[in-house]
């Protein structure tokens, strides 16, 4: 069984790694496997926790769309390259199928087989030369003719010598394959000329004695000779007539959204499916493609698709653990939500192992704290609780970190350190999108204990704030630019409506910015004042 994927917003801060974590060894714990993702590259103040406590990097998870590997029905037939032209027709009409992967003996695809490569094959063949010029065994032989060896040790492998009739008995060698009927004396003089394999098509009444000669196997089948000679072209193998066609194959991690035009535009009907080691897995029609297995995903520390990750139309959606707004958020069965006005995700998290009558380990408990402490810079953020604090206090004695205040500044100023970061990955540390009133408005924040450095980098902020703008069709761009030790932010807006920072917190901004006194916090200080003021645009 496919495990859950747990995973926090884009562009991940402490907060969703850290409940990602915790919930998927929850999830474990209660028999439930699980294995927590992110979706974007971590912070240095998320880095830091991690190393702390030991903890491992979160995978990272760029889609959960629906892959062939997810499909309900793939079909397993495929042809070997030593297999007779009639066991390829067997498959092909029992299973309705114009064409055939062929594969080798260690089950890596070599090419594609279509009736009509074989109808081809059956107008140009000439039974003089049939052995000479198409490989195939005395197994495919005696299997397409249904044989019955009378006498004889039958042979096995490549035939190499020539197909005869009776008739041409003065031109029999040693080593020749003969069809006759049963004329007795004939049999006895075609042994007596070195024939390998004598193929008598007479009646099952019919009796044939057997022979002493054991270099001369003879085989009845029961069919006329008319009806055996097509027959035997039909034993020739699938590697005497494969073509070097090109056809379009695919992989088992390829995504259904990309292959499907592929296959509506393209004339072939079975497209074979590789595995990573190029052995082949099977082959699909477009068909296959309506029904799929969809990938089981728990949201953590967010609820919004365009804060997801991608293709998350596809997944199946068990649980949302967040403390954020609920905004377009929308499925297609019911959802076990666990939301509440808390100041972290991971107090909730907490809660989830309280109901389940566990207690989270001495590194989980760090992670844990670790996140709380983050949400609510050290319990100053207007979003923090009587309920995140008390949470970080038993949380606390769980971890051992007996001064988690001082632990707590030494994460956030870990994570400030900016100076090695391009204006790019500074707006992608933190930065979400949000509708408002027609306005599609971007909010990146970065906490810093050295605001003034980071504006040093004022002029290369805009230019990648106005870059993005039009890019993603932004009408506002706003870096809250949050002090960790003054409590307050300062705002740096670029866009065609920067009067909606102005009249949200009553500002006017100087050479595009504006300090934001008191202002920590996205989700309660920030996104419902800017909501509020675009209603008046």
């Amino acid at each position: 069984m496919e495990p859950i994927l747990i995973f926090g917003h884009k562009n991940p801060d402490t907060d969703s790694i850290c409940s990602a974590i915790s919930l998927a060894e929850l999830k474990n714990l209660t028999g439930e496997a699980a294995i927590p993702c992110r979706l974007g590259e971590i912070s240095k103040e998320t880095e830091f926790v991690l190393n702390h406590f030991g903890m491992e990097t979160p995978k990272l998870l760029k889609t959960v769309s629906a892959q062939i590997s997810d499909l309900t029905h793939v079909e397993k037939e495929v042809i070997s390259c030593e297999q007779s032209l009639k066991s390829a027709l067997n498959v092909m009409t029992y299973e309705h199928f114009s064409s055939l992967p062929v594969v080798d003996k260690n089950n890596h695809l070599k090419g594609m087989i279509h009736v009509s490569d074989i109808a081809n094959a059956y107008l140009g063949i000439d039974y003089s030369d049939l052995f000479s010029k198409y490989y195939t065994t005395y197994e495919n032989l005696k299997e397409v003719l249904n044989g019955e060896i009378i006498s004889g040790v039958y042979p096995t492998g490549k035939i190499t010598g020539n197909l005869k009739g009776v008739s041409e008995i003065t031109t029999i060698a040693p080593g020749d394959i003969v069809v006759t009927t049963s004329m007795i004396d004939t049999i006895d003089e075609l042994i007596h000329l070195g024939a390998k394999v004598i193929i008598v098509c007479c009646e099952e009444s019919d009796i044939i004695d057997s022979r002493e000669s054991s270099e001369c196997s003879i085989m009845r089948v029961n069919y006329s000779l008319f009806k055996t000679i097509p027959l035997i072209s039909q034993s020739i193998s699938i590697s005497s007539i494969m073509g070097n066609d090109n056809f379009y194959s695919f992989k088992t991690d390829d995504f259904l959204h990309d292959i499907k035009d592929i296959m509506k535009e393209s004339q072939q009907t079975n497209f074979p499916v590789l595995t990573a080691e190029g052995q082949i897995y099977g082959t699909i029609r477009s068909k296959n493609l309506i029904n799929f297995t969809r990938k089981k995903v728990i949201l953590v520390d967010h609820n919004e698709r365009a804060q997801s990750v991608d293709g998350l139309h596809d997944a199946r959606i068990l649980q949302v653990v967040d403390h954020h707004k609920f905004g377009n958020f929308e499925t297609d069965e019911p959802v076990k939500i666990n939301a509440e006005t808390v100041g972290c995700s991971c107090t909730i998290v907490l809660d989830l192992y309280k109901q389940a009558g566990l207690l989270p380990n001495k590194k989980v408990a760090g992670l844990l704290l670790s996140a709380i402490l983050s949400d609510t810079l050290l319990f100053k953020s207007p979003t923090c609780t009587e309920k995140d604090i008390l949470a970080a206090k038993e949380l606390a004695v769980i971890s051992g970190i007996e001064n988690f205040e001082k632990y707590g500044m030494d994460m956030l100023i870990a994570g400030t350190s900016l100076g090695d970061k391009t204006p790019m990955e500074i707006l992608n540390i933190d930065m979400k999108e949000f509708s408002m009133s027609g306005l599609k408005v971007a909010i990146a924040q970065v906490n810093t204990v050295d605001v003034n450095g980071l504006l040093a980098k004022k002029s290369e902020l805009e230019a990648v704030m106005n870059e993005l703008n039009n890019s993603r069709g932004y009408n506002l761009f706003f870096l809250v630019i949050t002090d960790i030790v003054k409590s307050g932010s300062l705002g740096l807006v670029v866009g065609s409506h920067p009067s909606l920072v102005e009249r949200a917190f009553n500002v006017k901004l100087d050479n595009n910015t504006a300090w934001l006194e008191g202002v920590v916090s996205r989700k309660k200080q920030i996104v419902p004042f800017l909501m509020a003021a675009s209603q008046g645009i």
